[in-house]
């Protein structure tokens, strides 16, 4: 999974990972692993957070899902 959150920061003035977490409630902690590509999983509150903060109708702009070809096998494709 990939974080589209280092773009949308950029996009909002150059908000600052302190800053974003401070006008959220999220952890810096939280903020900082989703910055950096450093998660396994989003809990939905984190998602629907960021998602309202930012304006995203839809988690795609927020994650996306990079498939790697043995991901993709048996399904389908």
């Amino acid at each position: 999974m990939i974080s589209k959150l280092p773009e949308l920061m950029k996009s909002h003035q150059g908000l600052d990972q302190k800053t974003l977490a401070a006008k959220t409630g999220l952890s810096p902690t939280t903020v900082g692993k989703l910055y950096r590509g450093h998660f396994d999983r989003i809990d939905n509150h984190t998602v629907t957070t960021l998602c309202r903060f930012f304006g995203l109708r839809s988690i795609s702009d927020l994650i996306e899902i990079e498939w790697e070809d043995s991901d993709v096998q048996g399904m389908g494709a």
